[in-house]
């Protein structure tokens, strides 16, 4: 029942189904969560729910699902910790939980499981070492990219986990690029306004007062607009990929398409391309260049909102 456009919340009757073996309910527009009182299925094997609007946690007794091989619950709203009782898949061999809202440190548990071919924890919130042994030792970068907290073997694409050394050394970062900036911006707006009332004969123009400060042509989107416009960025809306990322075709609420630009931010020189195509497409007009309708960004994420 996949693509079929259903908007209902999650039918919770499902899982009375006991003879259930396959379920694919993606690329739809369900909402609600999955019921903590969902039964065991001992006969399903593949289950798809990718590309919904799902919320909620991940119900631990999913793990008690022990036919279960494919699970994909990518690209929905799912928060709160992977549960531990997912190493008790003994016969998963597929695993793809990315694009959520995922917290906590990835299970040691998945270590024991032997089939484990392919696992996809990219674009969550985890935390915390990245497990080594079992089936990990097979897995690349791309299992893990967007989790800016994680740590482990440097072949992930992650930093070595060196307990308080690494994680100071970012918080000082962050200070250094954000407080000082602020506190500076601050001391340089007082002087000026101490020297204009010292000095009222001089016809100096502050340039931090609003009547100096040019119209603002470009209208506020959130993440959550664009999250809703592009179906959680699912692949069916996916346009192309470019050297530092991927575009999305989407609809705004009031109902303008747009084309969205999201950078991979573990990319070499992201930060660098979204700065600059940022100041080149808002100074620069003419019929040949997509104009730019916003942008979105914030630690996580970086996008450019295009016509």
């Amino acid at each position: 029942m996949s693509y079929d456009a259903l908007t209902s919340s999650f039918p919770l009757n499902l899982w009375s189904l006991q003879n259930l073996i396959f379920l694919d309910l993606s690329s739809n527009f369900l909402g609600g969560n999955l019921s903590s009182s969902i039964t065991k299925l001992s006969t399903i094997v593949a289950m798809d729910l990718s590309c919904n609007q799902i919320t909620g946690n991940i119900p631990s007794i999913i793990g008690a699902f022990e036919s279960l091989s494919y699970l994909n619950m990518s690209k929905n709203s799912f928060q709160g910790n992977i549960p531990q009782s997912f190493g008790q898949l003994r016969g998963m061999d597929h695993l793809d939980l990315s694009n959520n809202n995922l917290s906590g440190t990835i299970p040691k548990s998945l270590e024991t499981l032997p089939y484990l071919k392919y696992l996809n924890l990219s674009f969550n919130k985890l935390s915390g070492e990245i497990p080594s042994t079992g089936p990990f030792a097979n897995f690349t970068a791309k299992s893990f990219l967007g989790n800016e907290a994680l740590c482990g073997n440097p072949i992930f694409g992650v930093p070595s986990c060196t307990s308080s050394t690494s994680l100071g050394s970012r918080v000082k970062q962050v200070l250094l690029k954000y407080v000082v900036s602020a506190i500076a911006s601050i001391i340089i707006f007082a002087a000026l306004v101490i020297m204009r009332r010292r000095h009222p004969q001089c016809n100096m123009q502050i340039l931090g007062l609003p009547i100096t400060l040019p119209t603002m042509d470009h209208r506020m989107i959130s993440y959550q607009e664009l999250s809703r416009g592009t179906n959680n960025f699912c692949e069916g809306n996916l346009l192309g990929t470019g050297g530092f990322g991927f575009v999305y075709k989407g609809i705004l609420s009031d109902g303008t398409i747009i084309a969205v630009k999201v950078l991979n931010l573990q990319l070499e020189g992201a930060f660098k391309s979204f700065d600059a195509e940022c100041k080149v497409l808002r100074a620069i007009r003419h019929r040949n260049l997509v104009k730019v309708i916003s942008t979105c960004s914030n630690l996580e994420f970086r996008a450019l909102v295009l016509q």
